[in-house]
């Protein structure tokens, strides 16, 4: 709802929201065509959460530093994890670079994750994450995946 939208972009914007994160649901069409309460509750969002706040940042509705510190400085805090959130000594080097002046529009035929779908098909976007490095390794590059590099569990303090 678009009252929804604004309620939250308020929230965000005034602090009242500090984090935004995703839980990303990626359950299948299929799955979702189900009749309630069998349809899962959720949707496949963390592929492309970093590009829709990067469109909106190029809008003008928020600014790259925000986006930043919603993205990575905020959860890292949030859930007390440990060398995350920050490019900073002592801290892991993960990085995602963009590009804010690169086009893209959503697919679902292009969507990695195994749910095959995204609510934003057809949605075209300005600013993309080009690159990834997770502890100093290249992960993903400009579309391709290093299949060699595995994540490893995250470290939370009590």
């Amino acid at each position: 709802h678009p009252d929804d939208n604004e309620r939250i972009w308020q929230g965000l914007l005034d602090g009242t929201i500090p984090v935004i994160a995703t839980d990303h649901a990626p359950h299948t069409l299929e799955e979702k065509d189900q009749p309630y309460p069998k349809s899962p509750s959720g949707l496949p969002a963390v592929e492309n959460s970093l590009a829709l706040l990067l469109n909106e940042v190029n809008g003008g509705r928020c600014s790259l530093q925000q986006v930043v510190r919603w993205m990575c400085e905020a959860p890292a805090d949030v859930w007390k994890i440990h060398n995350k959130g920050r490019i900073q000594e002592g801290y892991d080097a993960d990085l995602v670079l963009v590009d804010l002046t690169r086009e893209h529009t959503v697919r679902n035929a292009e969507q990695v994750t195994k749910s095959g779908w995204s609510p934003w098909d057809g949605e075209t976007l300005t600013g993309l994450p080009v690159r990834t490095l997770v502890g100093g390794v290249t992960v993903f590059n400009d579309g391709e995946f290093n299949e060699e590099f595995r994540g490893a569990e995250a470290t939370f303090r009590q």
